[in-house]
């Protein structure tokens, strides 16, 4: 009798433990259907096939962690910084030239891996670009100096910010020294050289000025022609010197006062209005009439002038001339800082493509890009103007010019280059922004404005 239960527990035994293995080996199938295809699948079972692919996944995982371990190797062999922080902006990992450029103790931030960036790297540029870059899901770069106040150092520093996997962000960075210093050595030398040529320059303006009485009316177009060229010459001179001034000396070297910039602005057409009638030009304002800032005024002067004139020269014959003027807040939205925005706006082709990230540079000039635009006359199509009803009308006068002064008042008269430079400079020097685009409605030029306005 005993036989016979130990023979029934026997296969009541056996019997769960077939169908433990065949439930296990099942699972394993499922488990197995889900991973890499196996050309023996057919001849093993499924726990050795489960252990041959366990054993591929970690070869692969293998080559993997080393081709990773090599990525970093690389990065830390870098010249360029290296740094990468997470969805918490926190700091996750850094390469040591990172370290030098950003001035921090080497390996300091491995005492503490979870540490915001901020508390390593007190940079609120780095933050902001990391934000950016996160927000947008594209790359951006920014350009700023690194203060040091215990040393009393400044270090002008770029970063490229990518975004990558699962909310991290990667920063390259540049020292961006040695540019900054080739860059004052050329502004340097373009100083030094046109002292030299102030002088000679005013004798020979001297000396024709002299002889040009005494030359007979045949030869008198070559002297006035000579007289030109020096008085161009000169121009450029002074121009260089004035962008060298505003460029090393900043803000130190502007006289500040009270200043209402929509009578300076109407001030500056003013004096352009005689350029504006050989074309018929007229110009729209809009904004406010009164807004008073702390300013040079001479310098700002100079950039109404400067910027109005490009107007004029690349707008068609019977077109506006746009300027828009109001306070609005500032982009960063801090609590009583606003901003006068000033839009200056042309009629004509507009800046080409190519030659807008190079609109500020010195002696760089886009007239081949915007020459096509100026070369319109007789009845031009009229710009749609809607978001200016009610605006105030600055109206040159109407002259009829015949098809040989519209040939000769279309021809474009070439600058040095250097307005627009010097423009960015004095308003870079007042603390504020300028930018160059191209206006939607009309297609033309639209260099945009931006200084401080404290609210009263």
């Amino acid at each position: 009798m005993q036989l016979v239960w130990f023979l029934a527990g026997l296969g009541l035994g056996l019997g769960l433990l077939a169908w433990s293995a065949r439930h296990f080996n099942n699972q394993l199938e499922r488990i197995i259907r889900n991973l890499p295809s196996d050309p023996y699948r057919p001849a093993l079972s499924p726990l050795s096939r489960l252990s041959r692919v366990t054993l591929q996944l970690q070869d692969q995982l293998q080559l993997h962690e080393q081709e990773l371990l090599g990525w970093q190797d690389i990065l830390r062999r870098a010249p360029v910084g290296y740094l990468q922080v997470n969805s918490a902006d926190n700091l996750y990992w850094i390469n040591e030239r990172a370290c030098d450029l950003l001035k921090i103790q080497s390996r300091s931030w491995d005492a503490g891996p979870n540490r915001l960036l901020l508390e390593v790297v007190r940079s609120i540029e780095l933050d902001q670009l990391i934000g950016q870059v996160r927000s947008d899901q594209q790359e951006h770069q920014i350009e700023w100096i690194m203060h040091l106040s215990e040393r009393a150092q400044e270090w002008p520093l770029k970063a490229y910010g990518i975004p990558l996997s699962e909310g991290h962000v990667g920063i390259f960075i540049e020292d961006r020294t040695e540019t900054k210093n080739l860059a004052e050595d050329r502004d340097r030398w373009t100083s030094d050289v046109a002292h030299e040529l102030k002088t000679p320059l005013t004798s020979i303006r001297l000396m024709v000025e002299t002889l040009e009485p005494r030359i007979s009316w045949q030869h008198r177009s070559h002297i006035d022609r000579l007289l030109q060229e020096v008085t161009r010459l000169s121009d450029l001179v002074k121009d260089l010197l004035e962008l060298s001034r505003i460029t090393f000396n900043q803000a130190q070297t502007l006289k500040l006062q009270p200043v209402n910039v929509p009578s300076l602005i109407h001030k500056a057409w003013l004096n352009l209005e005689p350029l504006a009638q050989q074309r018929n030009l007229s110009l729209f304002y809009q904004g406010v009439e009164d807004c008073t800032l702390e300013a040079d005024k001479n310098r700002l002067y100079r950039v109404f002038l400067n910027l109005i004139d490009n107007a004029i020269k690349y707008s068609p014959v019977d077109q506006p001339i746009i300027v828009q003027v109001e306070v609005v807040q500032s982009a960063e939205e801090v609590e009583g800082e606003q901003s006068l925005c000033i839009d200056i706006i042309d009629t004509g082709s507009g800046f080409s493509v190519e030659s807008l990230p190079h609109i500020f540079k010195r002696f760089y000039r886009s007239d081949l890009s915007r020459v096509r635009g100026s070369a319109i006359v007789g009845n031009a199509e009229s710009v749609s103007l809607q978001s200016l009803e009610g605006s105030d009308v600055i109206q040159a006068t109407s002259v009829a010019l015949s098809e040989q002064e519209q040939s000769s008042v279309l021809t474009p008269v070439g600058g040095s280059g250097l307005g627009l430079a010097i423009a960015q400079q004095i308003i870079l020097a007042h603390g504020g922004t300028i930018r160059a685009r191209n206006h939607p409605q009309t297609g033309g030029a639209w260099l945009q404005i931006l200084l401080p306005c404290p609210q009263k």
